[in-house]
């Protein structure tokens, strides 16, 4: 199957299916790069509440 392909099937899943799919592929991504993973596990573990972002804030950059 061709990335274009692939595309057009992810544009074809529901809303709750591309989540899925995005939470999918951004896991790859985390497990393969060992720099991505210490900066994510660095700011999930950030105690200071300046430091965090809202889930509304959060979705509003994924939809840019």
């Amino acid at each position: 199957m061709s990335l274009a392909q692939l595309k057009q099937e992810a544009v074809d899943l529901s809303p709750a299916e591309q989540s899925e799919l995005i939470a999918f592929l951004a896991s790859i991504q985390v497990a393969e790069d060992d720099e991505l993973r210490a900066e994510l596990t660095r700011k999930i573990d950030d105690t200071t509440p300046a430091n965090w972002v809202s889930l509304e804030d959060l979705q509003k950059r994924w939809a840019n």
